[in-house]
């Protein structure tokens, strides 16, 4: 089945990144205020608390009363760019909003870093007129990095929200890590057959982000990787192989494989993939990168590569160098 996703597609571009962006907010924040301000404090800069402050009898010059429920008065802006230009005046006009707050923040989200002779110039002239406004500017980028560290693996629900939101700045181009992707896929009977032939396969139709490495999973590790070098969508009938190129190279070399595999699939796994199956081909490479938290993993998992390693090297150095880590 398509997979459902948290955060719409398919909409004005502008609108909708801002729309995702905030709705990625109000979910954190939902789940855990303690959260939404970490996440707020990290993309920021600035130490932000959020929700109310119950003391008991707080001091003052006046009065000491049994007890006080305050809180903070913070507002933050935001100005989510997508393709259209930074609008330096457009940002001096969001500055004069701010009125008696106590913590006044201007955020600039942008698919690109800024220029740093562009970010300080729009400092100061923030600062000029307004000196308590806090001027940020950051990336979809990072805003996906630190979101994505929040969470722990057993929180489930809110970080399939987290890994939509990934997954629907890389489909908008909002920023690219493709190249430093590896994909894990938990492959149950059909990893021998993964493995042998080289081939992962699953409906055409389920939606998954795009990604340059598959790492196959089972019993708490991932045992292979390789880079992919093709994926098609595959129909074969009466012995009649029909390919749609959907990534990497057009090419008749992995036509044996996807022909075995599907044999292999039905008479070994049970599995009925001739009709209605996409296939990621490529060059196994074993490994051992091995899940240390408790239970299996739910679905797939995106792993930035270059994070974890250094750099996107030689497949088979990869598969080595993961050996030495584990995973959560």
């Amino acid at each position: 089945m398509p997979k459902v996703h948290y955060f719409q597609r398919y909409s004005s571009p502008e609108n909708t990144v801002t729309n995702n962006t905030l709705q990625l907010l109000s979910r954190i924040y939902s789940y855990s205020t303690i959260h939404a301000s970490r996440l707020l404090t990290e993309i920021t800069g600035e130490p932000i608390e959020i929700g109310i402050e119950i003391l008991q009898q707080t001091r003052s010059a006046q009065s000491v009363p049994d007890g006080q429920v305050a809180q903070r008065s913070l507002k933050v802006l935001i100005e989510a760019k997508a393709d259209s230009p930074v609008d330096h005046e457009q940002l001096m006009r969001h500055a004069s909003q701010f009125s008696r707050e106590e913590q006044k923040i201007l955020l600039l989200v942008t698919k690109q870093k800024l220029d740093q002779r562009e970010e300080i110039a729009i400092r100061q002239g923030i600062e000029a007129e307004h000196p308590d406004v806090v001027f940020t500017a950051l990336t979809y980028e990072d805003i996906c990095r630190a979101a994505d560290r929040l969470f722990e693996e057993y929180e489930y629900e809110i970080r399939e929200v987290v890994t939509d939101y990934i997954e629907y700045c890389n489909d908008a181009d909002l920023f690219d890590q493709s190249s430093q992707l590896m994909r894990i896929v938990p492959c149950g009977k059909s990893r021998d057959i993964n493995l042998e032939h080289g081939v992962y396969f699953h409906p055409s139709d389920r939606g998954y982000t795009k990604h340059s490495f598959v790492g196959i999973y089972a019993n708490k590790t991932v045992q292979a990787i390789w880079k992919i070098e093709s994926v098609f969508d595959v129909e074969l009938v009466d012995g009649n192989l029909t390919k749609l190129l959907v990534q990497g190279r057009d090419t008749g070399e992995f036509d044996e494989r996807i022909t075995s595999i599907i044999g292999a699939a039905k008479t070994e796994c049970g599995y009925e993939v001739a009709t209605g199956h996409r296939f990621f081909c490529g060059e196994p490479h074993e490994t051992d990168f091995q899940k240390t938290s408790p239970g299996g993993i739910q679905g797939t998992r995106l792993f930035n590569l270059q994070e974890l390693l250094g750099e996107i090297g030689d497949t088979a150095d990869m598969a080595q160098q993961l050996r030495e880590k584990t995973w959560k």
